[in-house]
């Protein structure tokens, strides 16, 4: 005769086994490879304990990259802050591809305790468009030998020629503003004015003289979302996408006295010479304008980050 209790058993393994089969088909991959957070975290979360958050991790993910991780640099005269400049590409690495190719950020959170307004962050990016644009040295690569885990030397020519556009723009007489060729190389992402509430925002500009304002930058409350409570779905990242005045490798796109339309910066696929990993002295050749941006992050102030507050950097 069958034992009725191994029928039971049988049922119950199946059934939890159709459950993990489910959650398999209905969770994003993003979710899979993604950093659950521990019993604290979930508790300090909107939603409470029980409820898990989760984001990318840079472990799986060499496009992501943890706030708490970027290196602290003295400035001359003006604090510290922490910052990474990243060259970003067409290549796969920042995305499976398909899309149009357009540049953007995700600011994923999903503790609400250091989404305060006692630190602030900005991101800009920046054209490879010279040849001429110093030398290339490059820190210690995270992650692996690819395109996304190369950190760019701040002390570095060219390195330190970012780090001075993105802090101060061409003059920081009136605060971090652009004049001139400048102005053409200029991404905006998290910059100009942009947060959470206003992810499409622009410098204002109203004729080819003007100057473009960097600043403002959101502060970690406005710029990231954590986790929401009484919503069964995650909301817990803010998505930038890349915007300039200039079109594809640098076309003006106002007239000399007509203001310019917001164009999106979309790379074209990767063919430059040489390829990564990089040695001091060499980096990606391509200068035609569309196929390298340098991703500059930046954080500083009070309050430090958390383990889940990380960027996503992304070329669609």
């Amino acid at each position: 005769m069958r034992n009725p209790s191994s029928n039971g058993h049988a049922r119950q393994v199946w059934t939890i086994a159709a459950v993990f089969a489910a959650l398999i088909l209905v969770l994003p991959i993003g979710f899979t490879t993604a950093y659950l957070t521990d019993t604290k975290t979930a508790a300090d979360t909107s939603g409470g304990t029980g409820r898990w958050c989760s984001v990318p991790t840079p472990e799986k993910q060499p496009n992501v990259y943890r706030l708490k991780d970027f290196p602290t640099h003295q400035w001359s005269g003006s604090g510290t802050s922490s910052m990474i400049i990243v060259p970003v590409v067409r290549n796969g690495e920042f995305g499976p591809g398909g899309g149009d190719g357009r540049l953007g950020v995700r600011a994923w959170a999903c503790q609400s305790s250091s989404l305060t307004t006692s630190s602030s962050i900005k991101i800009t990016s920046w054209r490879n468009a010279s040849s001429n644009q110093g030398t290339m040295n490059w820190l210690n690569r995270v992650g692996g030998d690819g395109f996304a885990s190369h950190r760019l030397s701040l002390t570095s020519d060219f390195g330190a020629q970012l780090a001075k556009l993105h802090r101060e723009g061409s003059t920081n007489l009136l605060g971090a503003g652009l004049i001139l060729n400048d102005r053409q190389r200029y991404t905006w992402l998290m910059s100009s004015g942009r947060d959470r509430s206003s992810t499409s925002a622009s410098p204002t500009c109203l004729t080819n003289l003007c100057t473009l304002n960097i600043d403002p930058y959101p502060t970690f409350s406005t710029g990231f979302q954590a986790d929401t409570a009484g919503t069964r779905e995650a909301k817990n990242s803010v998505e930038y996408l890349a915007s300039s005045y200039w079109k594809n490798a640098g076309t003006w796109t106002g007239g000399v006295v007509t203001r310019p339309t917001e164009q999106p910066v979309n790379l074209t696929a990767y063919s430059g010479s040489p390829k990564p990993p990089f040695a001091n002295g060499t980096g990606p050749a391509s200068t035609d304008g569309r196929q390298v941006e340098w991703v500059v992050m930046e954080w500083w102030g009070s309050t430090a980050p958390t383990d889940d507050m990380v960027l996503e950097v992304f070329v669609r």
